[in-house]
């Protein structure tokens, strides 16, 4: 090999090696992204089909408010991506929880059993919480840009709390949105039960 190509070959590495940090169009991230994009923006949108009267309502005392479940999903997409992205581990979720990648929370209401939100004005609570959403995903998809796709089979051996023992990096971007659509869809229920059309599955999914 001559001079001058070795030559340029050196002078390219540094781009090459930026470029293959840099998600293509088609790249498995991408595609993430923009599932995660729609997941907030039906999320929202199921959110905001609530009147902000009826923002804690509960089918039962034993069961979370309407509010809770946005705010438990908000808070464990910003668990689970934080676990993701943090250099650091956790191995129990008494250490995961005290972990500096958790976003400030309206209220440090319970977010597995049920509980209330303070006393506020009804709309004051539901602007309170629907950023509290917002901020969450938008943590979630932000970390989610700075991702390749050689990183999503990676965090297999990495420690965390039980639960999520064996999880790679994919299963972590994964079970955040599944676990979203589980919150959502109970939120959908309660919706129903208060007479309201919620929105349409298939109009809020199409990418």
């Amino acid at each position: 090999m001559n001079r001058r190509l070795i030559l340029s070959l050196i002078g390219l590495s540094p781009l090459t090696l930026i470029a293959a940090k840099i998600p293509s169009a088609d790249s498995i991230v991408q595609n993430l992204i923009k599932r995660w994009k729609q997941s907030k923006a039906y999320t929202l949108a199921v959110f905001e089909a609530m009147p902000a009267d009826h923002l804690e309502y509960s089918p039962s005392k034993e069961q979370m408010t309407f509010a809770q479940h946005f705010m438990h999903l908000g808070y464990t997409n910003n668990a689970f991506i934080g676990v993701l992205v943090d250099a650091k581990t956790y191995p129990d979720y008494d250490a995961l929880k005290d972990a500096p990648f958790f976003l400030e929370r309206p209220d440090p209401i319970n977010l597995f059993q049920p509980d209330f939100l303070k006393q506020r004005d009804a709309n004051t609570n539901k602007g309170l919480v629907a950023n509290y959403v917002i901020d969450t995903f938008d943590y979630a998809i932000s970390s989610l840009e700075n991702l390749s796709d050689a990183v999503l089979t990676q965090g297999k051996t990495k420690e965390k709390p039980w639960y999520l023992e064996g999880h790679s990096n994919l299963d972590l971007i994964l079970r955040g949105e599944s676990h979203t659509a589980h919150h959502r869809a109970q939120a959908i229920t309660y919706l129903r039960m208060k007479g309201i059309q919620p929105p349409g599955y298939s109009k809020n999914n199409t990418l």
